[in-house]
């Protein structure tokens, strides 16, 4: 409600903006003049898409696939990667750290109700995170 209220001040004038830009360095030369400044900017947008595709174009045809660039650089198992098994304590000092909002994502459950519910839900997510680093472990085996 905050940003919508911030673009009607802003087009409605009552919003001033402090962050114009009083120059611009330009190949080691300080421009200052505000309709060069914007003019440097337009050239520089319009033309920098055009440059990027360009690159981009070369670089695929030397480029490997992301599969071949994973057995490339990770050839041979982590064998130093161990999980640590959770506990109360760290659950519970993750929750704490979460910020009381009444918003919600998409499991439409807020952080307040969450914190809330802390007793009853600690055990159930400490089994379930045990469980989910129990079947990580046995895959790398």
């Amino acid at each position: 409600m905050k940003t919508t209220w911030n673009i009607i001040h802003k087009e409605t004038s009552k919003l001033t903006n402090e962050n114009n830009i009083k120059s611009l360095r330009i190949n080691d030369h300080v421009v200052y003049n505000q309709i060069n400044i914007g003019n440097k900017l337009n050239n520089y947008f319009l033309n920098i898409a055009g440059s990027i595709s360009h690159k981009r174009i070369n670089e695929k045809e030397e480029e490997a696939s992301p599969l071949q660039n994973l057995f490339k650089y990770f050839n041979q198992p982590f064998k130093g990667i161990s999980w640590p098994y959770t506990s109360a304590k760290e659950i519970n000092k993750i929750i704490d750290s979460l910020k009381d909002k009444n918003s919600s994502g998409y499991d439409e459950i807020s952080t307040k109700i969450i914190k809330i519910s802390k007793p009853f839900i600690i055990f159930p997510l400490i089994n379930t995170v045990t469980i989910c680093l129990l079947k990580v472990s046995t895959l790398k085996d």
